[in-house]
């Protein structure tokens, strides 16, 4: 008997967080390849995601972790920081895109996965880390948009978005004070999001398209 082939995973900013327990789940099912801007490849530079695409291919399935967080008042939000997060949260996905989603569609198959934010269903006034909240509605407004427009080649894109999943890089003071809040009481761990990246990732998940999945213990409702 043949062994089976495992498909190809990237996993950008997969060396910390929610990334990192992803790889160390999924290194079994798939060819996992992990990438971050802390060992050299950032995917807000376009020659660098075209230099990898050259060397490995293109993936079956990528998912994009990067998005920092930051916890300030609008308008006290300096310009630095509305770039630091743009950078990181959306640029980084758009420049990635551009280049992995061609390849992807000449496969004629494909997995896109990234990351928003359990407050994005709430159209309401964000006052925790609404520069945040801003860029990830940017960021599902980009990937409704490709989702739709990649679909009739076999690339499925979707957003999940995480409530408070504490990790080792997560911002704890912040989720502490705001697990009172999740109706399951008590804060997410990265383990909460795998069964739904399995399905995102699997046959069975082949009719969601451009969709938000919320993962946040009830706390948006």
């Amino acid at each position: 008997m043949q062994p089976t082939i495992k498909k190809s995973l990237w996993i950008v900013g997969g060396t910390q967080g929610i990334g990192r327990h992803l790889k160390e789940s999924l290194w079994e099912e798939y060819q996992v390849l992990s990438f971050s801007r802390r060992e050299g490849q950032d995917f807000a530079e376009e020659s660098v995601v075209q230099s990898l695409l050259s060397t490995h291919g293109a993936p079956f399935a990528w998912i994009h972790c990067p998005g920092s967080f930051l916890e300030r008042n609008l308008l006290e939000t300096r310009p630095d920081e509305w770039e630091a997060l743009l950078r990181s949260n959306l640029w980084t996905f758009l420049v990635a895109a551009r280049v992995l989603l061609p390849a992807m569609g000449e496969k004629g198959e494909g997995r896109i996965l990234a990351f928003g934010a359990s407050a994005l269903k709430q159209r309401s006034a964000k006052l925790r880390g609404p520069a945040y909240f801003a860029v990830k509605e940017a960021l599902f407004s980009v990937v409704q948009s490709l989702a739709k427009e990649w679909a009739p080649r076999g690339v499925l894109l979707n957003l999940i978005s995480p409530g408070l999943i504490a990790h080792e890089h997560s911002v704890q003071e912040s989720q502490e004070r705001m697990k009172g809040k999740v109706p399951l009481g008590r804060l997410g761990t990265p383990r909460d999001l795998v069964g739904l990246v399995r399905l995102l990732l699997s046959p069975e998940g082949g009719y969601l398209v451009g969709q938000e999945l919320v993962v946040d213990g009830g706390l948006s409702l």
